[in-house]
């Protein structure tokens, strides 16, 4: 990385943070969450205004693949932030729920999407009509997750028992769309059919291997309140903890 390079990231940061600070406090003033505003942000800094000028000054061709990386880790860390601070008990019993929920919106969005496909099949005809309409249904029916996830914590919801419902709608209904466009470029010749039978032994190791070593593991870190499971007497390290914490105060 040259140093030049290094300047035009470092410019280029700024400008996305600061124009993403300052949109995202005025849409908290006019009733929306800060994520409406930075998404706004991002389009006024893309290619989208004067043809692609003010993007190809501030963030050059030879620094975008270093700018991409860095916002694909930091949604990264802000997903694993959001898995680790969800609390799995506001999750009991609302399985029918969040089923439910997901496969309505994603009927519901896969409809709504299909019938604008073929309002706009006659301007902008592309291959064959039907995989034009599946293919647009199905990616209407996908839920921008991280936006989902950053909207409740704006909100301060991501801890209660709704918005914990709509994180596993959401991620449910992910799961469902994106079988659906993977089916959807199957049948047009996008993808061979091979490719997406690999779901299927995905699928298994996720269910019969990882998420049983994900039980055990959040078992063991379950907090017991200092106390032992065998006969309820204080653990030395949880007194010694209580003694330093009433001595420091």
């Amino acid at each position: 990385m040259t140093t030049h390079q290094t300047g035009m990231i470092m410019v280029g940061l700024a400008s996305i943070l600061a124009l993403a600070h300052v949109l995202g406090r005025l849409a908290r003033r006019c009733g929306q969450p800060a994520v409406v505003g930075e998404i706004l942000a991002g389009v006024l800094l893309g290619p989208t205004l004067f043809h692609g000028a003010l993007s190809d000054t501030v963030f050059p061709a030879d620094v975008r693949p270093m700018l991409s990386a860095l916002g694909n880790l930091g949604v990264a860390l802000f997903m694993f932030l959001v898995g680790l601070e969800l609390d799995r008990r506001l999750l009991r019993g609302t399985g029918r729920a969040a089923a439910g929920v997901s496969l309505g919106s994603v009927l519901c969005s896969f409809g709504l999407g299909a019938l604008l496909a073929l309002w706009l099949w006659n301007d902008h005809a592309s291959g064959d009509r039907l995989a034009f309409v599946l293919f647009i249904g199905a990616a209407m029916s996908i839920t921008a997750f991280p936006v989902l996830a950053r909207i409740l914590t704006d909100q301060g919801i991501q801890r209660t028992r709704v918005g914990a419902l709509a994180m596993a709608s959401a991620a449910v209904g992910d799961v469902i769309a994106w079988l659906l466009l993977a089916a959807v470029l199957t049948f047009t010749g996008s993808r061979s059919s091979w490719q997406v039978l690999l779901v299927v032994p995905y699928a298994v190791v996720m269910i019969m291997v990882v998420r049983p070593l994900l039980g055990r593991f959040l078992a063991a870190r379950e907090p017991r309140g200092g106390r032992t499971a065998a006969s309820g007497t204080p653990r030395p390290w949880a007194c010694w903890r209580c003694c330093c914490s009433s001595r420091v105060r």
